[in-house]
């Protein structure tokens, strides 16, 4: 009976983590003594948001890539590197997060033409999506796109692959040396098969996988202003226990709010807030469905949307509401360093959308202003997001009335940020503003060339309100420069774009 011995204690040790984590993590240490039980160490500390338990975790994968170097086992190498790779990406609190991740790939990527790894989609194309997850990160768009090619290339390339079974399982062959006293088949942890010994791993079903790779490809592509997005609620048919389908299926809808959520935002990029209201009152609805199940990023994602739209069509009060919701509001104990914090992220833009509504001198609330940037300056300035820290400068620009100097600072280093990560829209904004408070009512050829390039970024951005803004400022400076001909073709095309922005967002005739 050891093959049901050392299945059981596996599945206890998993069972008690539900009630009590830190109890299963003592248990597995007792039971260590191969690979199998390591792993799940592994897997149990990265459950955890605890900064020691994300330290073990790494500890453990170094353990278990020693004893694969030592045995010879390739597979075991590459697939402690790709979730030591996870682990940075997801856990780690240091500047350096991803080129640790990117040296964790580098090691995964040394055995992947090794005839055991070739015969496992699933592992290739794991580390092909954490690639990728780490460009994305770098605000490398070019290279993630390229990458993003490599990964669908792949990924038509084994659609037929044998290997691929249903319940999303997989298996890594082991060599003889670290079989040790449980080279037994054990079933759904430990299998030999034609005299080999396996060690399985759940994942993702085909179907599924699939799902997230569109959904990583829409991530990808959403700088070019892409939009994709399918529904993934109707399921396959797959043998397996009553609680993993209960768990696939929480995760299906998870991932479907994520997609809506990506659909969301990817409007609002386009400024189509009919769509975007309209998405956003459907991932609501899916939400309620998944009850207490919704993970709090979708949450906050969803009510900072809310604010988005309301600020986008002209709701300022409705704005605020969800801006100042307790969702999105900061914590003093907050990390500013760690790199993966969603719910940080998403408060610190709440945030910086409310200055840019309180910077009115007339509005009621104006006096809040100086502590809401006192209070997000030390998270921006330092943020690990470049994205955060282009907003920040850009928004410091803007409500900046007492140097020159310090305005100009901040409108360059928006500028620097914003062309570092290839951000159009914050590009757009920086020089329209950078034109409208240093060349309105300037006669001369660098007033033009400012206005113009203003022009030009509204439209890369495809951002109408911007573009009705700039084609409104450029004809001003085209007729001061006595262009009254061109002046009025860019602003009757203005007047055309503006007819169809939201009516509190439009200029009085």
């Amino acid at each position: 009976m050891l093959d049901l011995k050392y299945s059981m204690q596996h599945l206890l040790a998993r069972m008690l983590h539900k009630t009590n984590p830190k109890a299963s993590m003592k248990a597995v240490d007792g039971m260590i003594q191969d690979f199998a039980f390591r792993f799940l160490r592994v897997s149990l500390s990265l459950s955890s948001s605890a900064h020691q338990d994300s330290v073990a975790a790494l500890q453990h994968l170094h353990k278990i890539a020693n004893m694969a170097n030592r045995n010879g086992d390739k597979a075991v190498s590459a697939m402690s590197a790709v979730i030591e790779a996870l682990a940075h990406l997801q856990q780690g609190s240091g500047f350096d997060s991803i080129e640790q991740a990117q040296r964790a790939l580098a090691v995964a990527r040394s055995h992947q033409l090794n005839d055991e790894l070739r015969h496992i989609p699933q592992l290739t194309t794991l580390v092909q999506m954490v690639d990728i997850c780490c460009s994305l990160l770098e605000y490398d768009i070019n290279q993630s796109s390229q990458k993003l090619k490599n990964l669908q290339d792949l990924m038509d390339e084994r659609l037929n692959d044998p290997n691929w079974r249903a319940d999303g399982s997989f298996s890594i062959p082991l060599s003889g040396k670290s079989a040790g006293p449980s080279s037994i088949d054990t079933g759904d942890i430990l299998q030999v098969q034609n005299g080999t010994l396996l060690l399985s791993f759940n994942w993702l079903p085909q179907h599924d996988l699939y799902a997230l790779c569109y959904f990583l490809s829409s991530i990808t592509l959403s700088c070019k202003n892409s939009y994709d997005g399918r529904s993934f609620k109707s399921p396959q048919d797959i043998t397996e226990s009553m609680v993993n389908a209960n768990r696939r299926v929480e995760w299906r809808r998870t991932l479907y709010c994520n997609l809506l959520l990506q659909q969301v935002f990817l409007a609002c990029g386009r400024t189509d807030w009919d769509l975007a209201s309209k998405t956003l009152k459907d991932l609501r609805q899916e939400a309620q469905e998944l009850g207490e199940c919704l993970p709090d990023t979708v949450q906050c994602l969803m009510e900072y949307a809310e604010g988005t739209i309301a600020q986008a069509t002209g709701d300022l009060k409705a704005a605020l509401d969800a801006f100042q919701s307790p969702l999105l509001s900061l914590s003093p104990s907050t990390s500013k360093t760690a790199r993966n914090d969603p719910q940080r992220d998403i408060a610190l833009l709440a945030a910086l959308n409310t200055v840019l509504i309180l910077r009115d001198p007339t509005h009621a609330s104006h006096f809040q202003l100086p502590n809401i940037l006192a209070t997000v300056e030390s998270f921006c300035k330092g943020s690990p997001n470049k994205y955060i820290q282009a907003a920040y400068y850009l928004v410091c620009a803007t409500v900046q009335t007492e140097s020159t100097i310090q305005t100009k600072q901040f409108l360059q280093q928006a500028l620097q940020s914003a062309t570092a990560i290839s951000n159009s829209q914050i590009t757009c904004m920086t020089l329209t503003f950078m034109s409208w408070k240093y060349f309105r009512g300037v006669v001369g050829e660098q007033a033009e060339k400012s206005a113009r390039a203003g022009r030009a970024m509204a439209k890369k951005a495809n951002d109408r309100l911007w573009v009705s803004v700039t084609d409104e400022m450029l004809a001003e400076t085209l007729e001061r420069q006595g262009k009254n001909d061109e002046a009025k073709g860019v602003r009757e095309e203005g007047h055309r774009v503006m007819m169809g922005l939201p009516s509190a967002l439009k200029r009085p005739a």
